[in-house]
């Protein structure tokens, strides 16, 4: 009777446990054939993630009593076109990242305790500057399609940051929403690079700090967010189709919002990304872009559309994006997307898709003041 006791006991604990925690696996596989050309040549092939981002996750929540709760969340990039992982990531957030090919948690490797607080997250994260070009962009950031402005964004922290601390506000303010984001650099006060002037001290080379705030109520949602990251001057690159940037610290503001009119969701940004240094000390450019776009739900699927521009002094870039998702299902869809980008003033930015592990374009310089074009149709599933 005893050890019958007993091993109820135990059950009976263990029931309580399992109850308070959860552990979920996810994931998506999105994988498609992708054709870009420019004036420099064509590349086609198989690509993954154009229409939602392939990627493998863990993602666990404890209940810790009295409003808290503990939760990690471990997300991989996957190029399931040759079963690596994709995109590689950034330890000390710089513009050069570790190559893609084992399996990382780089898309987001997060610890974070919540409450009526809100919620404080530390890890690797997306950044606040980062969301408004793909929450209001159709093509969510992925594919040819995707907006323009986030073909030119830093490289170390333009999408995400490592070493970061970041705070949520709660989801109880009436439509209110926020959040902050510090990174650090991760280096040691000694350290030096070669700049402009000769050697720099570069202890502050990849701190990040971001805010973003918005408000989402019915059928509006619009927020405004703003991203920058200390570099010192000389010591930082970003390729812009042909152009190579050589750059200190970046900032990037940018509004974003759309409006759900029920036959069709319309949504639009605005972005101004500023590059400090450039080429020599105390030069400053500023890459300003827009986008205005349309989601509009058709039977079982969804018709895209998009027309995004960048504006470097007189160099511009425009892309027209076309894009349709046929729901198979909740989880399973088929797409097809188009994609035109036009270029002027001595700008040679390409079609190519924006999602992580894309087979990328050709170069050359021939593309500059070139037009290119970009198409791809796929199959997406997630679990």
């Amino acid at each position: 009777m005893k050890k019958s006791l007993i091993a109820m006991a135990v059950l009976a604990a263990s029931g309580a446990a399992m109850a308070q925690s959860s552990v979920t696996l996810f994931g998506v596989l999105d994988l498609g054939y992708e054709n870009v050309k420019t004036q420099a040549g064509r590349i086609s092939g198989i690509s993954p993630s154009a229409n939602n981002s392939s990627r493998l996750g863990f993602k666990g929540t404890e209940d810790l009593g009295g409003g808290l709760a503990a939760s990690f969340h471990l997300e991989a990039a996957l190029n399931p076109a040759n079963g690596t992982g994709s995109s590689g990531t950034s330890a000390n957030n710089q513009s050069t990242t570790t190559l893609a090919g084992g399996l990382t948690f780089n898309r987001r490797s997060t610890l974070s305790l919540s409450g009526n607080f809100g919620e404080l997250r530390i890890g690797r994260d997306y950044v606040p500057s980062f969301w408004n070009t793909a929450i209001f962009d159709p093509f969510g950031a992925n594919s040819v399609g995707a907006t323009l402005a986030n073909y030119t964004l830093n490289g170390g922290t333009g999408v995400r940051a490592s070493n970061s601390i970041g705070y949520f506000l709660p989801g109880n303010l009436g439509g209110f929403y926020g959040q902050g984001m510090y990174a650090f650099g991760n280096r040691a006060n000694t350290e030096t690079a070669a700049g402009y002037t000769g050697t720099v001290n570069t202890q502050d080379n990849g701190r990040y700090i971001g805010l973003r705030a918005g408000y989402a109520q019915g059928p509006i949602d619009v927020a405004a967010a703003y991203g920058k990251t200390n570099f010192a001057a000389g010591t930082q690159s970003v390729a812009l189709g042909n152009t190579t940037l050589t750059h200190g610290n970046t900032a990037n503001f940018n509004l974003g919002g759309s409006y759900d009119f029920g036959v069709a969701k319309a949504m639009g940004t605005i972005t101004n990304q500023k590059y400090e240094d450039v080429a020599a000390a105390g030069v400053n450019k500023t890459i300003k872009g827009w986008s205005v776009g349309v989601n509009a739900p058709v039977g079982a699927g969804n018709v895209l559309a998009q027309y995004s521009a960048v504006k470097l002094d007189g160099a511009k870039a425009d892309k027209w994006s076309f894009g349709y998702t046929y729901n198979l299902s909740k989880r399973t869809a088929v797409y097809g997307i188009f994609a035109r980008v036009g270029n002027s003033g001595g700008s040679s930015l390409a079609a190519n898709s924006f999602s992580s592990g894309n087979i990328g374009f050709v170069p050359g310089a021939v593309n500059t003041n070139q037009s290119s074009t970009g198409f791809g149709v796929g199959l997406r599933t997630s679990f």
